[in-house]
């Protein structure tokens, strides 16, 4: 949709964009219909977040055999119901942080290899990714637009600013890639931020070998709780200090390090050296 059909949107339903839920909607078509294309070749079913006024929606419902929709707005929700009607799409209006993607996964696909695509809203990227990725297995791939400087830390390196815990475990369990970026004046209204599209494939396995999971989740939260503070700093006040400096050394790992200088791997075999002596 281009920017004046969706102000006759708008102003026919009496509706706006809610700065509460995010919405800031996508009039750019080369950038829906390269969101759209990028998993076409790959999946046949997709999920979408927060379709707002559905511009990406109308790519996906003639690229997918079925479309399933979470959108929190109502008023959104109506629009949807009344504007699209293609008898492979589904929209349900409920907090995507409220439900069990898995089981409603389970209600409407015959297929259970699910994509993801969906324009995020920017204030919960974090938590949405979270929990697709703690609660939603059949979620292997996902194209999502999001903040950049969110998309630079997903895709972060050891030894820069954007990398820290939630770079960690991104790439703990996913390949990212980016795919196109976004300038603001692709959507109205205009956000204040620069938008980045990435891909992410789930990975059957995780390249290295995590003995306690739980207990690696809890150290790379803890190690980057404060940037500027070294390893043992960051862990002295939960695990014996002495036993995190023997485990510095026995990685080769100085124990002056500052998390941030420390690989995926690093951080996996600092974990798994850990759980040995708990």
């Amino acid at each position: 949709m281009n920017l004046n059909e969706i102000k006759e949107l708008l102003n026919k339903y009496n509706a706006g964009a809610l700065k509460k839920y995010g919405q800031n909607f996508l009039i750019n078509d080369h950038v829906l219909e390269t969101i759209a294309n990028t998993l076409k070749d790959q999946f046949k079913n997709v999920i979408e977040i927060g379709p707002g006024l559905g511009s990406l929606t109308r790519y996906l419902v003639t690229t997918y055999d079925k479309v399933l929709a979470f959108e929190i707005d109502p008023k959104m929700v109506e629009i949807l119901d009344d504007t699209i009607k293609e008898e492979n799409f589904r929209v349900v209006e409920k907090d995507i942080l409220k439900v069990s993607i898995e089981q409603e996964i389970n209600n409407y696909f015959d297929n259970k290899e699910i994509c993801l695509i969906a324009n995020l809203p920017y204030y919960i990227t974090t938590p949405i990714m979270l929990k697709v990725l703690e609660e939603a297995p059949s979620i292997k791939s996902m194209v999502i637009m999001i903040q950049k400087e969110v998309a630079e830390r997903f895709l972060g390196k050891p030894n820069t600013k954007d990398y820290n815990s939630l770079s960690v475990l991104i790439q703990t369990y996913m390949d990212v890639s980016k795919v196109i970026e976004v300038s603001k004046n692709s959507f109205y209204p205009a956000p204040e931020v620069t938008s980045t599209v990435i891909k992410l494939t789930r990975k059957e396995k995780t390249n290295y070998q995590i003995d306690n999971e739980e207990l690696f989740l809890k150290v790379n939260r803890l190690m980057f709780k404060q940037r500027r503070k070294t390893i043992v700093n960051n862990l002295k006040d939960i695990y014996n200090k002495e036993s995190i400096l023997d485990i510095l050394n026995k990685l080769n790992i100085s124990e002056t390090a500052r998390s941030e200088s420390l690989s995926v791997e690093q951080i996996i075999n600092f974990s798994n050296e850990l759980n040995k002596i708990l």
